[in-house]
């Protein structure tokens, strides 16, 4: 039965939030997508490599691409990964930063001119390095829009004022041998023939078997991975597009049932690393399947974050959630996505609390990281009701 006056105070208490932009009815958008959560191999070097414009099919299976396939088969595969939009250059932002930044189409952007968070400014941050390798550019730090068969669209580091401009190398300067002195991450974008825009799907096959062979093959013996994807179908399909890891701690064979994005990936490549995260990665799922730490985790070791289940708070109600992490190397620290208004997690202790002001069912998203930097995360709904 209802008491008398609650309506009226309902309308009142929603006219006085409302008026103060406090009451806002949603939930966080989430793909979970089956990730187990588990935890991800530390590694001392990433390299990732961005080709251009083919379905997944022209890809995987093809024979215009026996390289490819070879690493796709000794490695894995995402099979249902698509990427986000079309044209090319906003799905190198949402690679890189977590959104397209504004960016709509393939023009040249004013160099330096954001400062969003993303992958290069929190690995380095973060105390790790970062450095892309940019096949054509005319020479290190350039910010030229396009020379011979380079294009600055497949090259969102050099819009962020917060990444050195030292860290945009050409590709003569990736080592030839000594791939110990790589960066933590980097990325290798070839020009517009060798990564396939401009020119066959073979030309880039053989491109990638010519220059990064040698270190595939040294990746899986120095706990190192070589990754692969593209930006976007060719327009006349889904925008579904390949995705091999290759190298250690990778388990082999294809992953279906996972709809990843290009958000997923940078989520990935954050959590590899325990920064924060840039844009939507914040409440996309990582790609967890893929790795393999043979029976033994990461350094730190066994690092847990226990899910405590479906939670409900009152609005404007004190409220407290609990979360709790075992193992890893401490310190332990927290991050949590997703909340309601008026709720923040302590990230020493892992306590939510708070009075949230805003009613609903927020989809939650807690990691624990540790300090050998493996991650764990969590996922629970936490629902605000009135009374």
């Amino acid at each position: 039965m209802r008491r008398p006056g609650t309506t009226r105070l309902r309308r009142a208490l929603a006219a006085a939030l409302g008026a103060l932009g406090l009451i806002v009815v949603a939930t966080t958008a989430e793909a979970h997508n089956g990730s187990t959560g588990g935890a991800l191999p530390t590694y001392d070097h990433v390299v990732v490599v961005v080709f251009e414009n083919k379905q997944y099919g022209e890809i995987i299976g093809s024979a215009d691409a026996p390289y490819i396939n070879q690493l796709a088969q000794d490695g894995a595969s995402l099979t249902d990964m698509k990427a986000l939009t079309h044209p090319s250059q906003p799905n190198y932002f949402n690679l890189f930063s977590g959104a397209t930044q504004g960016i709509t189409g393939d023009g040249c952007y004013p160099p330096r001119s954001m400062t969003a968070p993303n992958l290069g400014q929190e690995l380095i941050a973060a105390g790790k390095t970062f450095a892309s390798y940019n096949e054509g550019l005319p020479n290190e730090g350039s910010t030229t829009c396009t020379s011979g068969q380079y294009a600055q669209k497949h090259n969102p580091w050099f819009a962020f004022g917060n990444v050195p401009l030292n860290t945009g190398k050409t590709f003569a300067q990736f080592p030839k041998d000594d791939f110990g002195t790589l960066p933590t991450l980097s990325f290798v974008i070839p020009n517009l023939c060798n990564d396939m825009h401009d020119c066959p799907v073979g030309s880039g096959d053989t491109w990638i078997k010519d220059n990064l062979s040698s270190y595939a093959a040294w990746a899986t013996a120095h706990n190192s991975l070589l990754m692969l994807t593209w930006d976007e179908d060719n327009y006349l399909g889904s925008n579904r597009i390949a995705t091999v890891f290759y190298g250690a701690h990778v388990r082999p064979g294809g992953v279906a049932g996972a709809a990843y994005n290009h958000f997923s990936l940078l989520r990935t490549l954050e959590d590899l690393y325990g920064t924060g995260h840039a844009g939507n990665a914040a409440t996309a799922s990582p790609v967890t399947e893929v790795f393999d730490t043979g029976g033994s985790e990461p350094p730190g070791g066994d690092l847990t974050l226990a899910s405590p289940g479906p939670q409900t708070c009152r609005l404007a109600q004190a409220c407290t959630v609990r979360l709790t992490a075992t193992g890893g190397r401490a310190p332990v620290t927290y991050r949590v996505t997703g909340l309601p208004l008026g709720l923040t997690a302590d990230a020493a202790s892992g306590r939510i609390t708070g009075r949230p002001w805003q009613t609903g069912t927020f989809q939650v998203t807690a990691t624990a990281g540790d300090a050998a930097n493996a991650t764990a995360t969590a996922h629970f709904p936490l629902t605000v009701t009135w009374f």
